[in-house]
């Protein structure tokens, strides 16, 4: 009895590290893709509802490579939370999902259900602003 006990406790001391390590390790968006398999990229404005599509090669390779080059830490909890300032999905020439879904909540934060994720800033947040103007339904 006293064996199973121990046995139990560390295991779950074993689970806990691991989430520990699993909380705390950063994570890159994207990080395996690359920027030529896009074909396109869907945007949905959360605050204006509009809704675009981002299919200039260029425009495709700023938007991957900068969301890739920020290294984001897991900063807290985002089941339930709802609102977002740009709804995000790469999607490839056969019109399905390379990245599910993720949103753009702001400069320093993209939230991926169950967690919100920070970096020290630098999202592409200004150049999304300015494809929507210029490409918005």
């Amino acid at each position: 009895m006293q064996k199973r006990k121990s046995i139990s406790i560390i295991l779950v001391a074993i689970l806990i590290i691991i989430a520990i390590i699993y909380y705390f390790t950063p994570k890159t968006f994207g990080q395996v893709i690359n920027p030529s398999d896009v074909d396109h990229i869907n945007v949905f404005d959360g605050n204006t509802g509009v809704g675009f599509t981002i299919d200039n090669p260029e425009d495709i390779k700023y938007i991957v490579e900068n969301i890739q080059s920020k290294s984001m830490r897991r900063s807290g909890i985002s089941i339930g939370r709802v609102g977002y300032l740009f709804s995000i999905t790469y999607v490839d020439s056969n019109d399905k999902a390379i990245v599910s879904t993720f949103f753009i909540n702001g400069e320093d934060t993209i939230r991926k259900d169950p967690f919100f994720y920070r970096c020290d800033g630098g999202l592409c947040v200004d150049y999304l602003e300015e494809l929507e103007n210029k490409l918005g339904d």
